[in-house]
């Protein structure tokens, strides 16, 4: 799973990172996956509830606000983008009789 991670002032970005690693499916691995996010990204890792994994999971994005932390921040936001993974390019060729997809290789 790759995770963009964006630590934000406003609408500024302070800093970003970008994070690529095999983490189990659930909320376990979601939340291994944002402590090294929050390492990579140094920051503090956010308390983390099951509505920021749903979010996460549903929408590929969570948003963490300076009430999600434990410690003072000097920010207005984390915020976690799931990178989507590119699919092989195919092209269709069309024909009078029939469609069909053909992949490039």
């Amino acid at each position: 799973m790759k995770i963009w991670a964006k630590v934000m002032r406003g609408d500024k970005i302070l800093r970003d990172v970008l994070y690529e690693g095999e983490h189990a499916p659930g909320f376990s691995g979601f939340r291994e996956a944002v402590q090294n996010v929050a390492y990579k990204a140094d920051v503090s890792t956010p308390v983390l509830l099951p509505a920021h994994f749903e979010r996460f999971d549903r929408f590929n994005r969570v948003k963490f606000l300076p009430s999600d932390f434990v410690e003072d921040v000097d920010f207005t936001c984390f915020v976690l983008e799931r990178v989507k993974e590119d699919k092989p390019v195919g092209r269709t060729v069309w024909s009078a009789a029939k469609s069909h997809a053909v992949r490039r290789r």
